[in-house]
């Protein structure tokens, strides 16, 4: 099992956590727009939030363990990319790991407003620790949403990229990141 790095692929670690993340990143944006929506009534009216927050944990410790094992050796940079594509592909990640972390800080700022702590699939509670005001509560909760939506234009971007590297320029982007 390729645990590490190396100057031609990513390790098998690397690529789980990516994949992870990509996945659970898009099933909570899709979750979020959905339930605030939902009525009273619904049967997931709170199945529904305490699942988004629940998994909003988890997506901010692998993408903690991610940015932690960023600093390892990383495959080197693909040849035939231009100055440009490789300064695209720089912004996009760095934007793409600053939204893994601060996406899910501004829904615990706003969950735990009222001091109430945030449930990890009811295995352990994250305690309220932070005192805000209501104008910072509604500020992370507008940068919540509008984060979630430029969050989706860069994976678009990102993916966009990966399946022209694939499919056009037919090198090994995407390959690196598969198995």
């Amino acid at each position: 099992m390729n645990t590490v790095n190396t100057k031609d692929a990513f390790s098998r670690t690397t690529k789980i956590l990516h994949w992870l993340i990509a996945i659970h990143m898009i099933g909570l944006i899709a979750l979020g727009w959905w339930m605030i929506d939902l009525s009273f009534y619904s049967s997931w009216y709170y199945l529904a939030p305490f699942l988004h927050k629940a998994f909003g944990v988890g997506v901010f410790a692998l993408g903690v363990v991610l940015l932690a094992t960023r600093s390892r050796k990383r495959p080197a940079a693909m040849e035939n990319h231009s100055r440009l594509e490789s300064l695209a592909s720089k912004i996009a990640h760095w934007l793409l790991f600053l939204s893994v972390i601060t996406i899910p800080i501004s829904g615990y700022i706003f969950t735990t407003f009222t001091g109430e702590a945030v449930s990890f699939f009811n295995l352990f509670d994250i305690p309220a620790l932070l005192s805000v005001s209501e104008t910072v509560r509604d500020w992370a909760i507008d940068f919540h949403i509008y984060a979630s939506y430029g969050l989706l234009a860069i994976i678009a971007a990102h993916a966009g990229g990966a399946l022209k590297h694939h499919f056009i320029d037919q090198d090994r982007t995407l390959r690196r990141m598969t198995w």
